[in-house]
């Protein structure tokens, strides 16, 4: 057992860590796109990160209008509405290249805290692949299971990922409710969660009601229901792209996934030369030391 002053120690070195990645190692990356970057930010809603007036080539993605938007967060986070920008494209559950002009393709592709509300994760990676242009770069801020109300869920594996990209369904499979439902803590950190933050923890909603959402979703004609339906670690979110890669579902790679920090990790996506013809011997054999590294990492 540590110490109390090891244990003030221990936590201000890990605090120090994050705060490095934040601004030494992440706010770079961030502030290097380019002034007239072509940009596709999705689910930007309140809080955008690239607007007009800074980056002039920059479209917006959303689930419904900008009106919409407003009327929607205005009880919520009041003055931040005016940070709403115009809406481009509404998604609407049809592949995101279907929805935007051909001709139309990004130099970066944006998005924060939307990866783990997607129905079909691998779909989606799919589609951000084909809407980049040659060179371009998907950056993901991605939510760490650990750092919020998922702390008591596990990591999604690449089966359930297979298991909604094949079933093709327009909403979340009934066991992603229950897990997310089930496990939703009562309480937010910004940080990662640890034994001490769970005193005195509850859950947002019973069993029953789990169940009962559940089994709703099972059945035809349900409306999408909005949760966490994939949980990551950067450590899982690697092995991830790494098997779906090797299985030849997706042609983006990660070239960085950062350390957590805050409540999320960041992403760095980038298309592989080998897409079309899938990796080479060579490569694959790197990758499956990769992949075994990260299982052992993950067993702990």
């Amino acid at each position: 057992m540590l110490s109390p002053v090891t244990g003030k120690l221990s936590k201000l070195a890990q605090n120090l860590k994050r705060s490095w990645v934040k601004h030494r190692v992440v706010a770079p990356l961030l502030e290097s796109v380019l002034h007239d970057a072509v940009i596709l930010e999705i689910g930007g809603s309140f809080n955008p990160r690239y607007t007009k007036p800074r980056h002039p080539n920059v479209y917006h993605l959303d689930h419904c209008s900008a009106e919409e938007l407003r009327e929607k967060y205005a009880p919520l986070v009041g003055d931040a509405i005016k940070n709403i920008q115009a809406v481009d494209f509404i998604a609407n559950g049809s592949p995101l290249e279907t929805i935007i002009p051909t001709e139309l393709r990004f130099d970066i592709i944006y998005g924060a805290h939307v990866l783990e509300h997607q129905v079909d994760l691998v779909g989606h990676l799919q589609s951000l692949g084909k809407l980049l242009k040659p060179g371009g770069r998907v950056i993901e801020m991605i939510p760490d299971l650990r750092t919020c109300f998922d702390a008591f869920r596990y990591p999604s594996v690449t089966a359930d990922a297979l298991a909604a990209h094949f079933k093709g369904s327009a909403i979340h499979h009934g066991r992603q409710v229950f897990d997310a439902l089930s496990r939703q803590l009562d309480k937010y950190h910004g940080y990662r969660i640890r034994d001490a933050d769970l005193n005195g923890v509850g859950f947002d909603h019973s069993l029953s009601h789990a169940l009962n959402a559940m089994r709703l979703a099972e059945q035809p004609g349900q409306a999408y229901l909005d949760l966490h339906a994939w949980t990551f670690t950067p450590q899982s979110f690697g092995l991830l792209m790494i098997e779906l890669r090797l299985l030849g579902l997706i042609e983006l790679a990660p070239s960085f996934v950062s350390p957590q920090y805050g409540n999320q990790f960041c992403a760095i996506l980038e298309k592989v030369d080998d897409a079309a013809d899938g990796p080479t011997p060579d490569v694959v054999q790197r990758l499956e030391r990769e992949r075994l590294a990260l299982l052992r990492r993950l067993r702990v």
